[in-house]
């Protein structure tokens, strides 16, 4: 897993950002976290960057929910605990299959934090997203369900 050099967009090249579905960090991880998750974006990183493409591929541990919590609660420590022991337990599984994940973060980092709040915080400003208005008897709905 290559966390280090920064990757950018480089102009007049295909650029491509490829992530997969993060998993939570409450178990060891399974052949189905494998299979089902991370093999099928890693086929696809190689075959980019066997083109010459520029790629990008990340991944991290999911480390918000309920699943997290109850696992330290489980093994009586802090759920920063859990999820401090179960990503680098991630992290070493990945690499022993060698996933060639080009950063492998946590949704928990500062820098995840920052990046989200930076996309929030800029979206009004962004092109290309679809922006749909939300009506009031929407979000009463959505709240007493």
């Amino acid at each position: 897993m290559g966390d280090s050099a920064e990757k950018l967009p480089i102009a007049g090249r295909r650029n491509i950002l490829i992530t997969s579905a993060l998993p939570y960090v409450n178990n060891v991880p399974h052949l189905g976290n494998i299979i089902g998750c991370v093999l099928s974006a890693d086929v696809f990183a190689r075959y980019c960057r066997n083109r010459g493409y520029n790629i990008i591929y990340i991944c991290g541990t999911d480390e918000y929910g309920t699943a997290t919590e109850t696992k330290a609660m489980e093994e009586k420590c802090s759920p920063r605990e859990i999820c401090d022991k179960y990503h680098a337990i991630h992290k070493d599984v990945y690499k022993w299959f060698d996933i060639s994940f080009d950063h492998f973060g946590r949704t928990s980092s500062p820098q995840q934090t920052e990046i989200c709040q930076a996309i929030l915080t800029n979206y009004g400003k962004m092109t290309g997203f679809l922006r749909t208005p939300c009506s009031n008897s929407t979000v009463k709905r959505v709240k007493s369900s």
